[in-house]
């Protein structure tokens, strides 16, 4: 049995690359939105990519894991569409336009003591959460690319059909490791606030 790919022809590996270039790029526009226009922080915007004290961590866990799941629900649903893959960009850039304002909202409050913070809790969470995206906007754009090809009626055959038990499998496992990222990240802003 021979393996089939649904990528694109360039390699995954420069898909890769392109895809965090996009997070990348939300990073940078996120974190020159919230450091010019300093808009009062909004969950919708930073997306609990930034800890927030006064709150308690349970429901920051509990509210960030929701955000995160809900996005990739959103994810797996751009993949039955053929139009679907620049959708699954746009999510890459909110992803990192929130980091980019969870950060600048950080700097803004602590100043250079802020630099800790974003290194120990907000990044941490972020290069985990990203790779969890990345791979989730792959395989939408797999899943996508065969509905986009089964329209103009190219190679749109069972045997090269994505099986649709392995992509609900893929995206519950990216929901999985989501949630552990979000434990992770509950226990080390816990920890941090008890050691401040």
């Amino acid at each position: 049995m021979r393996r089939i790919s649904y990528t694109s022809p360039c390699k995954k590996s420069t898909l890769i690359y392109l895809l965090a270039c996009v997070i990348a790029a939300g990073i940078i526009t996120g974190a020159v939105y919230q450091a010019r226009l300093s808009p009062s922080p909004s969950a919708m915007i930073h997306q609990y990519s930034a800890p927030v004290y006064g709150c308690p961590v349970a429901g920051y866990t509990i509210k960030g894991f929701l955000m995160n799941a809900l996005l990739l629900f959103i994810t797996f649903v751009l993949g039955f569409f053929a139009l679907g893959q620049p959708f699954g960009l746009l999510l890459l850039f909110y992803k990192g336009f929130g980091t980019g304002a969870a950060a600048a909202i950080l700097y803004s409050s602590y100043g250079t003591k802020a630099l800790a913070k974003v290194m120990l809790l907000a990044l941490p969470k972020a290069i985990g959460l990203y790779a969890v995206f990345i791979l989730a906007v792959r395989e939408l754009i797999r899943a996508s690319g065969y509905t986009l090809a089964c329209w103009y009626g190219n190679e749109c055959s069972d045997e090269k059909s994505p099986a649709l038990k392995l992509y609900i499998l893929k995206y519950l496992v990216l929901v999985f490791i989501a949630m552990l990222i979000s434990a992770c990240d509950a226990a080390a802003n816990l920890l941090f606030v008890r050691l401040s």
